[in-house]
């Protein structure tokens, strides 16, 4: 029998509910959550389901990675007192999880600063604070877009971003023993426990202003923007902040715009997915809109959803975002320096060709944000920075902060908006009319497959290795030449004639594996009509696997 489980069944700390519930774990389950393996940092952090065992987030697995990051800090740091910023999203427990975690720091007098009586707090604005107030870091108790019953544990060094693979294996190794995690006690030392005034965020706002390039915040800007947090930490905090800038008609979606556990009226918290904007749409016809703004619920992730001049609603990928950002920036910005700019593997190669005209140095990295933050980190101080963006509609667009940021990046998008609309243009006329003529005329998407299993690691692989040994024409407009594995974005890479490529990754947070589509034609239509025939040939090789 499991004795980890045994240990956690007859223990007088867990609770009735607790071992009511794992007494109907299924054998597997049992397995798969008490085992002396503790839980180890993936894409963005720790992520797992909330629930009783040493592989679910409860407040001992909690205190266990809180252990392992103080000891962390308490080694690395130069500090006297080391400062650590701790944060939370909306979701279930998070406050109760800061707390804890904030214990834990203060048993080992590590400074432990919640912020404003423990409220939640969006991450970008975590990632400026630890830079603006000289911390030794920061926990962020999230887990992003992921379903409700999840939840994650992201930990930041002293630059503002995220702990890269080295950092978190230090980390993973002070972790105590998941045998031990249910018993070991943390005595809260109140000396060491502090907080940070809610009028902080004002200097956050004032700072991404200044990031700006053509905005006028004494230009009253009345057009109407529909604007959906998706119950997360952005609620009420991102309309201030555009209110600011002289956007003076955000509309809220008001069913989606308050701190919900449960996410009770999105049918997606993920802005990537479009059932996630039907409430918005509604909002949108109602009052004459052309853009929708959207946010994940830790608000590092922004979307954006314009209607084009056929009245038709277009779902804008991190991609094309990307895309738009930059060519906007070139053309607009005032830069002194050799620039650059960050990206993945995984998103689209046409920032390369655009590179090649414009003369600036393109840093790809795999994925996760925490890897195009140490590259802003390392190079920002030499070179004039563009922008980093990844296909997941993430980026960032100043070196005010060092992780994603939909609060600039809403910031941007609306400052380009209003820019090209005096022009009567819309987002896709830039695309299709300046861009993709003058570079090439891409099309790219990422089709994410989820798997309904306890063991979706290993089907996942399965798939994996199948396209290792596929070297056939995905279609046959795209000659094959090469398949190969890209240690540094971990994804394997299928190369065909003319730029066209295939990458097939699993996911680092998810039960999910995707495939990132770059596809050249000779018109927008066609290079449409390629990456549809390609996502469905794709469809229809993994049917019959």
């Amino acid at each position: 029998m499991n004795n980890i489980y045994l240990q956690w069944l007859n223990s007088f700390l867990t609770t009735n509910e607790e071992k009511e519930e794992m007494r109907n774990f299924s054998q597997k389950e049992i397995e798969l959550y008490f085992n002396e393996k503790p839980l180890k940092f993936g894409t963005a952090g720790i992520r797992a389901t909330m629930g009783p065992g040493t592989n679910q987030m409860n407040k001992y697995v909690y205190r266990q990675l809180a252990e392992g990051y103080a000891k962390f800090i308490r080694k690395n740091s130069t500090s006297k007192v080391p400062t650590i910023l701790v944060a939370h999203d909306n979701r279930k427990n998070s406050d109760k999880f800061a707390f804890e975690c904030a214990k834990v720091l203060s048993s080992f007098k590590i400074k432990a600063i919640l912020f404003d009586k423990n409220k939640l707090l969006a991450t970008p604005i975590v990632s400026y604070f630890i830079r603006k107030y000289e911390m030794d870091g920061a926990i962020i108790i999230t887990a992003s877009h992921n379903p409700k019953n999840y939840n994650g544990f992201k930990v930041y060094n002293s630059t503002g971003g995220q702990v890269c693979e080295e950092e978190a294996n230090e980390i993973e190794s002070y972790f105590p023993k998941n045998e031990s995690i249910l018993e070991n006690i943390y005595v809260l030392n109140e000396e060491y426990i502090g907080y940070l005034n809610e009028d902080s965020i004002l200097e956050y706002f004032k700072d991404a202003r200044s990031c700006l390039v053509k905005t006028d915040v004494n230009e009253d800007k009345d057009f109407p923007i529909i604007f959906t947090a998706h119950h997360g930490t952005a609620s009420y905090e991102l309309p201030n902040f555009l209110n600011s800038l002289g956007y003076s008609n955000i509309i809220p979606v008001s069913e989606q715009c308050f701190p919900n556990s449960d996410f009770v009226n999105s049918p997606s918290s993920n802005p990537e997915e479009k059932e996630s904007f039907d409430l918005s749409k509604q909002y949108a016809d109602r009052t004459n809109a052309k853009i929708i703004l959207g946010v994940d619920p830790d608000a590092d992730r922004l979307a954006v959803v314009i209607k084009d001049n056929n009245e038709t609603w277009n779902y804008l990928t991190g991609n094309e975002m990307g895309i738009l950002f930059t060519n906007y920036l070139l053309e607009n910005k005032k830069f002194n320096r050799d620039k650059f700019l960050v990206t993945t593997y995984v998103s689209t190669n046409l920032v390369d060709k655009i590179a090649e005209k414009n003369n600036f140095d393109v840093i790809k990295t795999g994925t996760g944000f925490k890897w195009l933050a140490k590259a802003v980190e390392e190079n920002y101080k030499e070179k004039d920075f563009i922008v980093a963006y990844e296909e997941a509609i993430g980026s960032l667009n100043s070196t005010i902060n060092r992780d994603k940021d939909s609060f600039q990046a809403a910031a941007l998008a609306l400052e380009m908006f209003d820019y090209y609309s005096k022009q009567n243009k819309t987002f896709i006329d830039v695309l299709e009319k300046e861009i993709y003529p003058k570079y090439g005329y891409w099309s790219g998407k990422t089709i994410s497959f989820t798997i309904e299993s306890l063991e979706w690691k290993e089907e996942a692989q399965r798939i994996v290795e199948f396209f290792k040994s596929y070297k056939d024409n995905i279609i046959s407009e795209f000659k094959f030449e090469d398949n190969r594995w890209n240690d540094i974005a971990n994804c394997l890479e299928i190369i065909y004639k003319n730029n066209n490529t295939l990458r097939l990754r699993l996911s680092g947070t998810e039960p999910k594996y995707k495939f990132y589509i770059n596809v050249y034609g000779d018109s927008v239509q066609n290079s449409h009509e390629l990456l549809h025939k390609v996502e469905n040939n794709i469809r229809e090789i993994l049917s019959k696997i």
